[in-house]
């Protein structure tokens, strides 16, 4: 199916449920039937009430509004579907429970993507860069702060984190040792 054939298909499903032909979730229910995939791997949907185009943005985790690309998308049927965007639809209660439902509403092959590229070993050894070389974990922080799985943006404020910490005692530390020496040569 091409976007054009998904931009005919939808005025006509619209025009059903407009026409109160189509009830709700048949509609619904339709309208996920209609999403394609470009040759990048994105989902593209249109919206349920405007008709607008929106692709699926991993790494963002949300929907964007765009027009369509010009080219075909792959012919392989759909696998899973993330959720339809919708005009008026509810932010998530909370972080946790936004991220659970777009990874869970992600395609397996998105998922794949956002697995955490930082081993344990490594975001160790990267700790310890952090604490020894304070600017090598602003730096780190700013490499790995927006990378799709959570647990490397977890790392990445841990990074900052040490990296502040060692540039305060670095610079904390010799006033503190003058003010010791000053005080027993006293």
């Amino acid at each position: 199916m091409t976007f054009a054939e998904v931009e005919r298909r939808y005025w006509e499903l619209k025009q059903q449920f407009d026409a109160g032909d189509l009830g709700e979730a048949e509609f619904d229910d339709a309208l996920r039937a209609l999403m394609i995939q470009d040759d990048l791997g994105r989902w593209w949907a249109k919206a349920r009430d405007s008709g607008q185009w929106h692709y699926y943005d991993a790494v963002m985790e949300r929907w964007v509004s765009a027009p369509p690309p010009t080219a075909p998308p792959p012919t392989a049927p759909p696998v899973m579907p993330p959720v339809m965007p919708t005009e008026h639809s509810a932010a998530p209660q909370s972080r946790e429970q936004g991220e659970i439902a777009a990874q869970s509403a992600q395609p397996a092959q998105w998922r794949a993507t956002s697995q955490p590229e930082l081993s344990t070993a490594l975001k160790v050894i990267f700790y310890f860069v952090s604490f020894l070389v304070p600017i090598a974990g602003i730096v780190l922080f700013f490499v790995y702060r927006s990378k799709p799985a959570p647990e490397d943006r977890a790392a990445a404020r841990l990074f900052l984190f040490l990296g502040i910490i060692a540039f305060v005692l670095v610079c904390v530390c010799p006033f503190v040792f003058s003010m010791l020496v000053a005080l027993a040569g006293v």
